[in-house]
């Protein structure tokens, strides 16, 4: 990784059962940067975020190959705590995402 690198991405590729949704993708984020994806909708972007801090984990089909190099360390590796990285590398969506549960409960889940 280069020195201004917080995260590498190297030929990444992710499938949903037999269907390819990621092709290669090798891309790294600096440090104290905002990096923004932009692309029409159903190009990948989701999935890709997704990848990042392996909430296509959840997809009982999805499989991901390649890399993600996160300080230094492959955070596709099964010894990596999972809950720990979503911590490090949280995620914004652009429609709100409320838990399962009722709003008083949604709210006052951060309390």
């Amino acid at each position: 990784m280069t020195e201004n690198s917080k995260m590498r991405v190297k030929h990444l590729n992710f499938y949903y059962g037999r269907a390819q949704a990621l092709y290669d993708i090798s891309l790294d984020i600096k440090k104290s940067q905002v990096t923004a994806l932009i692309g029409p909708s159903g190009c990948g972007k989701s999935t890709f975020i997704r990848c990042l801090n392996r909430m296509n984990d959840l997809i009982p089909s999805g499989r991901v190959e390649g890399e993600i190099i996160l300080d230094n360390f492959n955070i596709n590796d099964h010894s990596l705590d999972v809950v720990m990285l979503r911590r490090r590398v949280g995620m914004v969506f652009q429609k709100p995402n409320p838990f399962p549960k009722n709003i008083f409960e949604n709210v006052a889940y951060g309390l």
